[in-house]
């Protein structure tokens, strides 16, 4: 994936950075910077564990992307509301299976969340107005932020479905507007001071597309996607 070919990169990047400042420190037989090295990694290792968070006081709103969280129980600390369908308009109205309230108000309860990360959109994609589909965005941020003023916001992209269903393009789910409304979402974020993640760019092949292997539907993701959407929140969700 191309969140690991990153870190692959980025890993040799910084042994070949270390080897370049220690071979221009260091004659012949002079060990000391070889402890230097070795200190630089150990440092870098510490620094990224504290990177990492386990999401335990974090909160995931949206519509049924978010099903595989509980299913899957790959976040299992993370408190998650969802239903299936749910898109801007409906989670001020519907509640969560057997749920009492609309699922936003589902955040009113008594934790303090660090985060919430809201997923919205697909269910959006056959509106024929995109700004009430931003309207209603907009909207869950400023109603997110009453309910829990201590959070950080974030606002996730819609993923890319595979190239079988964006070919077909029923009620507008296609890639290449899947990908135009994530412009439009990043530009949201940034208008909310809320923060963008690019979940798309973690499970999208070469093309774009969301693997063949990737999901039976074409659309919600298997349990290894699942993983690899959760390493990515632990380390990008700060």
């Amino acid at each position: 994936m191309k969140v690991l070919y990153k870190r692959i990169i980025s890993g040799i990047s910084a042994g070949i950075l270390c080897f370049s400042i220690a071979g221009c420190q260091q004659n012949k037989g002079d060990v000391s910077s070889v402890s230097s090295v070795s200190d630089y990694a150990a440092s870098s290792e510490v620094e990224e564990e504290k990177k990492i968070n386990d999401l335990s006081n974090a909160a995931m709103l949206g519509n049924s992307y978010l099903y595989g969280f509980d299913t899957y129980s790959v976040l299992p600390e993370t408190d998650c509301f969802y239903r299936v369908g749910l898109n801007v308009r409906t989670v001020f109205t519907q509640t969560m299976l057997n749920g009492e309230v609309p699922v936003i108000e589902e955040l009113k309860n008594d934790k303090e969340y660090d985060e919430v990360l809201l997923m919205f959109g697909e269910n959006e994609l056959g509106w024929p107005n995109e700004q009430a589909f931003l309207d209603g965005y907009s909207e869950i941020i400023d109603t997110v932020r009453e309910y829990q003023p201590k959070a950080t916001i974030y606002v996730q992209s819609m993923m890319p479905v595979s190239k079988e269903v964006s070919d077909k393009n029923e009620q507008g789910i296609n890639n290449e507007n899947i990908r135009q409304r994530n412009e439009k979402l990043k530009a949201l974020a940034k208008e909310k001071d809320a923060i963008y993640l690019d979940i798309a760019s973690i499970v999208e092949d070469d093309n774009g597309d969301l693997p063949d292997d990737a999901a039976t539907d074409g659309i919600h993701p298997n349990i290894s996607y699942y993983k690899i959407w959760a390493e990515f929140l632990k380390e990008n969700v700060n």
